[in-house]
């Protein structure tokens, strides 16, 4: 009497169901290279990355020292990292061994929680997004874009043509990605966490047409960066995930509820404890 074959997963089988699983991976990998090598258009050189381009308003000065006028095509003013921290040490937030300026804090817990310790690109995050959009088919939870990646988008913009078919444009987009995380391995490489951050704050739009944080803290308090109380800088920090959503001269209080997003982050990344976000938490 003949035997019957066992049932189960032919090894042929289980050989193309790993060909399928890390054929992404590969494809990834080899985007990489060819990306690296210019195949999809020129990368950033290091000249550039030394030397990152940013539409800088040029200031007009009185002899007290002040300013009397800007011409810009961008409103921009440039501000050093080591201006943002109060001038009273009592304001600084303390947190592994690094002191850091309120409105640094709060954009670091806000944008990126692990930009001091990533190189770059924070894998779990894209991992976290991959599962939510490939799987759950859920966009609304952003890129997992780091504070390194979204300056190196800053810096050199994306050229996405909306008159493109949708395959086209899908395709620039992955590149586009792609280019930003080699760029952001550059950067990492080239400069410190405190000189990306610096570069970071002084390239990102915070509504209002304001596209550093200079230039917003005066427009919306009409003071200096490094004279915005804890109220104006988890205020400020919320802006950059939405600028044109949660701009303060247009919906308050939809900035004011991603302000209590912005503070329970802080609690949640131990830059405040739950007390000091209750005392700068505005009212209902």
């Amino acid at each position: 009497m003949a035997q019957r074959k066992k049932a189960g997963v032919s090894p042929k089988t289980i050989k193309w169901i790993w060909y399928a699983a890390f054929a992404p991976f590969a494809l990834v990998a080899l985007m990489l290279v060819l990306t690296v090598f210019g195949v999809f258009g020129r990368m950033p050189s290091f000249e550039e990355l030394e030397n990152p381009r940013s539409n800088l308003a040029t200031e007009i000065y009185s002899e007290d020292g002040k300013v009397i006028g800007s011409f810009f095509v961008q409103n921009r003013s440039y501000v050093q990292y080591e201006d943002l921290f109060p001038a009273d040490s009592a304001f600084h937030i303390r947190l592994d061994g690094h002191d850091m300026p309120p409105i640094v804090a709060a954009l670091i817990a806000t944008e990126d929680a692990r930009f001091r310790t990533h190189s770059g690109i924070d894998i779990p995050s894209l991992a976290r997004v991959a599962v939510k959009t490939l799987l759950l088919q859920n966009t609304s939870q952003g890129g997992g874009s780091t504070i390194t990646q979204q300056l190196a988008k800053n810096l050199f913009p994306r050229d996405i043509n909306e008159n493109r078919g949708k395959i086209a444009r899908t395709t620039k987009l992955v590149v586009s990605k792609l280019k930003e995380w080699i760029t952001a391995l550059k950067l990492e490489y080239n400069y410190t966490k405190e000189e990306i951050f610096e570069l970071y704050v002084n390239s990102i739009y915070f509504g209002s047409g304001c596209y550093d944080v200079a230039s917003a803290s005066q427009a919306y308090f009409g003071v200096e960066p490094s004279q915005m109380d804890a109220n104006q800088c988890t205020l400020l920090a919320g802006i950059p995930n939405a600028p044109s959503v949660y701009d303060l001269n247009v919906n308050p209080d939809l900035a004011t509820q991603r302000q209590r997003q912005v503070l329970t982050l802080m609690v949640e990344h131990q830059y405040l404890t739950a007390d000091q976000a209750s005392a700068i938490q505005p009212a209902a």
